[in-house]
């Protein structure tokens, strides 16, 4: 049996050097904030020190990627994406788009302990891993082991949702925070609503009402960030415009304001998300480094 002892064991650490990181974990952590897409808002970022986040990542590695988590759960999951997320909701008439608020901290220490002692015997050992995962008792926005436990901890959640929207024929799936269901009719994604709300406020989690959106064919119909209109997926049309602008900018104007690695980054996601498409940007490039007589490497 695992205990808090073979843990220390495992890891190399001494038990009072692991034990004052939980009693005195204010000193491991740097607060800061960040700004939110909304103007005037800010993101907290609780930041472990260098050390409690190398515990934090043995954890993630030996101990928490081995945890079953939802089939619908796409964020922070190997192998899964927004691709994936999006996959599951194509050609549905309707969608509706769900945000947590505060996501994060709305997960506690106890809800984090809960979920471990079923995995594992010790209870110490539950109660020590949770403590060493979290601060001021919350799940840190900016520990390694945040994404994953958040997973672990919604799984539970998440079996009923798709339990009760399988008799409904509804489709979900959930990419972090961001909770997706689609079907054929709208009065039936209007009553799921009610019925996550109240599922969601059992556990101590809220909606965020001002990003909650319904979705029908008669418009864009957008899962996270991902078009899905035509059946198929495509990449957003600002997307490939601001894409096409910075290429020509980088390449021809050699506009040294323009990101590379952003450039190559989005890149990446038009191969991934619309492989034709890239073919296409993959001929600009060439045409723009004929102009600018550029080697620039691009190849993505």
């Amino acid at each position: 049996m695992k205990t808090f002892e073979s843990f220390a064991k495992e890891i190399g650490f001494n038990l009072q050097v692991l034990d004052n990181y939980i009693t005195f974990a204010e000193k491991y952590y740097n607060t800061f904030y960040i700004s939110k897409r909304k103007k005037g808002e800010k993101r907290q970022i609780d930041c472990p020190s260098k050390e409690l986040k190398s515990i934090q990542r043995w954890l993630l590695s030996n101990y928490f990627n081995k945890i079953p988590i939802s089939e619908r759960a796409n964020g922070f999951v190997k192998g899964r994406g927004i691709k994936r997320n999006a996959q599951f909701h194509l050609k549905k008439e309707f969608i509706l788009s769900i945000d947590i608020k505060n996501f994060f901290p709305s997960i506690s220490q106890k809800q984090v302990y809960d979920v471990l002692s079923k995995i594992f015997e010790d209870k110490i050992l539950s109660l020590k891993l949770a403590k060493l995962c979290t601060f001021k008792r919350n799940l840190p926005q900016g520990a390694p082991t945040s994404p994953v436990l958040s997973n672990i901890v919604f799984k539970e959640i998440d079996d009923k949702i798709v339990s009760f929207c399988k008799s409904r024929l509804v489709i979900y799936t959930r990419y972090a925070d961001d909770m997706i269901f689609s079907c054929d009719t709208k009065k039936t994604l209007i009553e799921i609503y009610s019925l996550v709300n109240n599922l969601l406020a059992k556990h101590s989690f809220n909606i965020n009402k001002a990003k909650t959106k319904y979705l029908s064919g008669k418009g864009r119909m957008v899962i996270t960030g991902i078009n899905i209109n035509e059946g198929k997926l495509t990449v957003k049309k600002e997307i490939k415009r601001n894409l096409r602008s910075n290429l020509y900018n980088l390449i021809v104007k050699k506009d040294r304001s323009i990101k590379v690695n952003s450039v190559l980054g989005y890149l990446s996601f038009i191969k991934d998300i619309e492989p034709e498409y890239h073919q296409k940007l993959k001929e600009y490039i060439k045409r723009l480094k004929a102009i600018s007589n550029t080697s620039i490497d691009l190849q993505k």
